[in-house]
């Protein structure tokens, strides 16, 4: 066989042994439940990617709205050697949320969705106009119970009568920060899969680590479908998935999973080793064995100094754990961007503010997990170093207005070039050319701008913040336009495009993300309020009250300062569109002619 041009190609190029276990689902227990092993999964693939290419599917969307099971590693597998668009996606819940579904079918317009029988149950009972007529390909993954390694597992072969797909070709429509109403594809070619997991492999493959990969993260979110599963093929490790609910009601089961297979790659957003923390008591800790956890990611979101520490002092000593992994990345350009090298300590840079706030990342100090010291001063700042580029990649900090590459320190816009920058957006040439450029101040691409703003400092990438208005709420993206929608229907008051919602938090604060909104009450109310202070106070309350239950039940968020301004206050763009940068940046310096109501005073 030549050389293989797509992950496909590379999973029966660069076989691991067949008999070897590559997926299992967790049960009750947090052990391996059921399986597949490596011979077993890839006939599987063959089978179900015959059954799309019979169907003329190559080269068209095909929906995954499945949950973290064996069979979203099917299908997601036979999709990519099939030649069709994979597209992810999350099922749809009976509490309701299922808007961004609904938007992924309009906006992708799959010609086939694969699911499990229950699924597909739970789709029409749940929301039974979704699917329309939609064609669709029920798989059930065939699985083995208390599986192990077998080594009289006999070879899978791949279909000799079915090509192999375009490198070029769009292997997965990865939908990411969008707002919920209009969800942004990013086009993902099966040559980005490759090059992005290649780089992976190289990164983390080990003689000797057995123990494999536990991933609650969803596989529809790119950390655990490429970060997570995609790795652990390439790496030729098993992953054992659990589901994300499980991890978020008890956080031990996550690292007694760890514990119980040994495993050797896990992650998740910062926010999950904190709940770990914060719900695990100290004589839990004493029954897990994380010693084997060499590579724990940590991304998808603001990476907090505090957070990192508070984890290693909670785990390190009890259980054995030092492999926590700072990493950047982003679905744009496939996952993974930088990360911290093995061989290396983490590192946390302690920075000048005033220099930060001029522009600059001036380390004062370099401290890591273990050291004693404070982690930063009143005028100093703390920032983890998210390690170099990728192998064959390149990371370019910018100016931010002139596109000019600047010198180690300086802060700016962080660009990147190299085989894992997307395609662009799906069917959004306007959007793709703004952010997918060709060339920037006369270096030719294609370069991906981030919007992120970061510094290099002795080789290596800190995230310092956004110049975009998303939000990211325990590792998840929530845009805050979707946010706004809410609140309008959650009190008449938040009507007409009265409301903006804007992150709170600064870079190197050291804190969750929290949630910012100010409200723009209209006239009638303003005369109300003037004529009658008394009742300030109550409707005041009554209308926060009103807007965090909204924001809660429909986005899973808590709207951490609520705070009222008198009609007309609110800066806009000549449109009349809500500028929530200047709101935000005016709430701050105390520069809005805020109301004392109880709720937030200013």
């Amino acid at each position: 066989m030549t050389t293989a041009r797509t992950i496909p190609e590379l999973l029966h190029a660069d076989p691991a042994m067949p008999g070897a276990v590559a997926a299992t689902r967790l049960g009750r227990d947090d052990r391996p439940e059921i399986g597949l092993r490596r011979a077993d999964l890839l006939r599987e693939v063959e089978h179900l990617a015959a059954e799309l290419h019979r169907r003329g599917l190559a080269g068209r969307p095909v929906l995954i709205p499945e949950r973290n099971r064996l069979e979203y590693v099917v299908a997601f597998l036979a999709c990519l050697r099939a030649g069709c668009m994979a597209v992810t996606a999350h099922p749809p819940r009976s509490g309701g949320g299922g808007e961004r579904l609904e938007a992924i079918v309009r906006n992708s317009r799959p010609a086939a969705v694969v699911a499990g029988p229950d699924l597909f149950a739970s789709i029409d009972r749940i929301a039974p106009a979704l699917l329309g007529e939609i064609d669709r390909i029920v798989y059930e993954a065939p699985t083995d119970s208390g599986i192990t390694d077998d080594d009289s597992c006999p070879v899978a072969t791949p279909d000799p009568t079915m090509p192999w797909p375009d490198p070029s070709s769009i292997a997965l429509l990865q939908y990411t920060s969008g707002s919920t109403r209009d969800p942004a594809p990013v086009a993902l070619t099966q040559s980005n899969l490759l090059a992005n997991g290649r780089a992976m492999r190289t990164l983390f493959q080990r003689d000797g680590v057995t123990g494999g990969t536990v991933c609650w993260m969803p596989l529809y979110h790119d950390m655990g479908l490429i970060g997570l599963l995609a790795s652990s093929l390439l790496v030729k490790v098993p992953i054992h998935l659990m589901d994300p609910e499980a991890f978020a009601m008890r956080p031990i089961r996550w690292l007694r999973a760890v514990s119980n297979t040994g495993a050797a790659y896990s992650g998740g957003p910062c926010f999950a080793y904190d709940l770990c923390v914060d719900r695990i008591p100290e004589a839990d800790r004493a029954e897990l064995d994380l010693s084997t956890w060499r590579f724990a990611f940590n991304g998808a979101e603001p990476i907090r100094p505090r957070s990192l520490r508070r984890f290693q002092a909670a785990f390190g000593p009890a259980t054995g754990f030092d492999g926590m992994m700072p990493c950047y990345g982003l679905a744009e350009h496939t996952l993974l961007v930088s990360v911290r090298p093995e061989d290396s300590p983490v590192r946390i840079r302690i920075a000048d503010r005033a220099a930060l706030d001029d522009g600059r990342l001036d380390v004062l100090r370099t401290v890591g997990l273990d050291d004693s010291t404070t982690l930063a001063g009143t005028d100093e700042i703390a920032v983890v170093a998210c390690g170099p580029s990728l192998p064959d990649h390149e990371i370019v900090v910018r100016d931010q207005a002139s596109g000019r590459p600047l010198d180690p320190g300086a802060v700016g816009e962080i660009t990147l070039r190299g085989p894992s920058v997307a395609s662009g957006y799906h069917d959004r040439p306007d959007q793709t050319s703004e952010i997918f450029p060709d060339r920037i101040e006369g270096d030719v691409g294609p370069w991906l701008r981030t919007g992120d703003l970061g510094a290099m400092f002795d080789g290596e990438l800190h995230v310092l913040g956004r110049l975009k208005d998303l939000l990211i709420v325990d590792g998840r993206n929530v845009h805050p336009a979707d946010v706004e929608a809410t609140l309008e229907g959650s009190h008449p008051i938040a009507s007409k495009g009265r409301a903006a919602v804007f992150a709170l938090g600064e870079a190197g604060d050291d804190l969750p993300e929290t949630v910012g909104v100010v409200l723009e009450i209209p006239r009638e109310v303003h005369r109300s309020w003037r004529r009658d202070p008394d009742v300030v106070e109550d409707e005041a309350m009554s209308i926060t009250n009103a807007l965090r239950a909204g924001a809660s039940s429909v986005h899973g968020i808590r709207l951490d300062r609520i705070t009222f301004v008198a009609p007309g206050a609110l800066p806009r763009t000549t449109s009349g569109k809500i500028r929530r940068t200047a709101v935000r940046t005016s709430l701050l310096a105390g520069e809005l002619p805020c109301l004392s109501t109880g709720a937030d005073a200013c």
